[in-house]
């Protein structure tokens, strides 16, 4: 009786793992598909529609993975960019999976670092005289990075009590944000 009480035991336990893997592999291969339309967008240097198809996705899986390439490769991230790409490091943010806050955090900070002196001034700055479209897009661009960034803040205190490095990139940034915003 003991030994068939332990074969059914292992029988579950066995068809328990057999269906987390199962699980696993089809969340693995939606992810796969994913990141297969991003790169399908990024191998026609079509990053704003990347950032669209990502936003559509609603992945946070995803999302992460395409951001830390972003982390690494900020010189493609132009305030155009910033623009689409502000609101889904915010969305990032409702994660509550540490890896993706930190992606998160990290990009944050190298947005505010490379743009934020430029988005200060921009907005300082009094409206010049006569008709200057390049000027009006940048200071449309400008609003709404310094919108995205305004709520990016309300995420400080509850990132902050998870603690360890979250708590630290969170204050950094903060600190970031004050000295430039």
């Amino acid at each position: 009786m003991e030994k068939e009480t332990v074969s059914t035991s292992n029988e579950d336990a066995i068809s328990d793992l057999m269906e987390q893997h199962d699980q696993f592999v089809g969340s693995m291969r939606s992810r796969l598909t994913k990141l297969q339309v991003i790169r399908r967008y990024w191998e026609r240097n079509d990053v704003k529609g990347a950032i669209a198809a990502m936003e559509k996705m609603g992945d946070h899986a995803v999302l992460a993975d395409v951001i830390r390439f972003f982390t690494e490769k900020t010189d493609i991230v132009t305030l155009d960019i910033c623009t689409c790409l502000l609101p889904l490091l915010s969305v990032l943010l409702e994660s509550h999976m540490d890896r993706h806050l930190g992606i998160s955090l990290e990009m944050l900070l190298k947005v505010v670092r490379i743009y934020g002196s430029v988005i200060n001034s921009t907005l300082s700055a009094s409206s010049s005289v006569g008709v200057d479209i390049q000027g009006e897009q940048r200071l449309e661009r400008c609003n709404l990075c310094f919108a995205e960034l305004e709520k990016v803040k309300r995420f400080f205190p509850s990132l902050v009590r998870k603690g360890g490095s979250i708590a630290k990139s969170t204050q950094e940034l903060n600190l970031a944000l004050q000295e430039v915003i």
